[in-house]
């Protein structure tokens, strides 16, 4: 059966990720669907390379106009508006473990009786992601930590780098923080917490691509226990786990009050304003624009939730070639006991907690087998 997908135009500031390259846009066009690309003036790929493939332009966040049938396909949140959502939208929108704005963001789709695929419940029969950026997040949320560090060593204004800008590789990122490292003859103490999932990974890579050999610690160093007196004694910590329930928190105000070593957080989890947060000693996410706060005493934290915008392009090519298999399924409607089904369950899950009188919305079943 043919479909309609519309990828829309990214609004998030910095934000130059897409999930569907030019490439795998050629690819659904092949198989007989209609792919319509919002024009971009952000977006990592050009226009004409979409245009090149085959795709429909349309005009920049054109898609609330979109056809009902229309699979809205984008990477990041929509922005906070007001009006209902009718449609079918694939995205992360950071939305279902009770962050800021979630009810109103859920009452949104079940006003309009839209549907939303988070790509974040995107996951197989062992929960696992299908597709996920997070080697890319970790090895950004490693630079940065170590250039801050850098910066803390230097007596410099980190802030003053900002706006933090994409590189065009990641060989890029590492030379230029590799640039201002050897002004330094000492090397940091650095921790990586969730080392063995996909985030922490990517902070490894980093890290020994530029000689510092990290301790790595798992879920099994961490569980059931906090705050943990023992970070304190490296220079960095970097926060790779991903924590799904709550917890005791990693560091706490008062562990913080303690002699440290401690200096720079990088905290690539980014979840300020969740109660998964297992560093609750920061209230509100840094930016491109001001990508390091001071927390307490010297002890600076940078908490950027989209750090692989900084590799755009390769953190795209990559997802967009997980997702990609799982997305075709979707399109054939083979989603019973698939990624899709599990991720509607978690939306219609969490609707009915937002609203409990939204049965005819959510059906007699807890899924509904169709896509239309």
């Amino acid at each position: 059966m043919k479909r309609l997908i519309w990828l829309r135009h990214e609004t998030k500031p910095f934000e130059q990720r897409c999930c569907l390259t030019p490439k795998a846009c050629k690819e659904l066009l092949d198989l007989g669907h209609d792919v319509i690309v919002e024009k971009s003036p952000a977006r990592i790929f050009e226009d004409a390379e979409y245009e090149a493939a085959g795709c429909t332009l349309a005009e920049t966040s054109s898609w609330t106009g979109a056809p009902l049938n229309a699979i809205i396909t984008g990477l990041k949140e929509l922005d906070d508006q007001d009006f209902a959502l009718s449609h079918r939208h694939i995205h992360f929108a950071h939305v279902f473990k009770n962050q800021t704005g979630y009810e109103k963001t859920l009452s949104r789709f079940i006003k309009g009786e839209g549907k939303l695929f988070d790509l974040e419940y995107l996951v197989d029969e062992n929960s696992n992601r299908i597709a996920a950026f997070g080697v890319w997040a970790g090895f950004a949320g490693a630079a940065l930590g170590i250039d801050l560090w850098t910066h803390t060593q230097l007596s410099m204004d980190y802030n003053k780098r900002a706006p933090l800008l994409p590189y065009s590789d990641q060989l890029k990122m590492i030379e230029d923080v590799e640039s201002r490292l050897k002004k330094i003859m000492s090397r940091p103490r650095v921790l990586v917490i969730g080392a063995n999932g996909r985030s922490g990974q990517g902070a490894v890579k980093f890290l020994k691509a530029i000689g510092i050999e990290p301790t790595k610690w798992g879920s099994k160093d961490t569980r059931d226990i906090g705050p943990i007196k023992e970070i304190l004694d490296y220079d960095i910590l970097i926060n790779c786990a991903l924590i799904k329930e709550p917890r005791a928190p990693f560091l706490d105000h008062e562990t913080l009050k303690l002699d440290k070593n401690l200096t720079v957080i990088s905290d690539v989890g980014c979840d300020p304003n969740g109660p998964c947060n297992p560093l609750p000693i920061y209230k509100e996410g840094t930016t491109m624009d001001a990508p390091s706060i001071e927390i307490k005493d010297g002890l600076h934290l940078t908490a950027i939730d989209h750090l692989p915008s900084l590799l755009p392009r390769e953190s795209s090519e990559d997802f967009c070639s997980q997702l990609l298999p799982h997305f075709k399924n979707f399109l054939n409607n083979e989603i019973e006991d698939s990624p899709w089904e599990r991720a509607l369950e978690v939306f219609f899950e969490k609707s009915l907690q937002v609203n409990p009188e939204i049965v005819d919305f959510v059906g007699n079943t807890p899924i509904e087998p169709t896509l239309m």
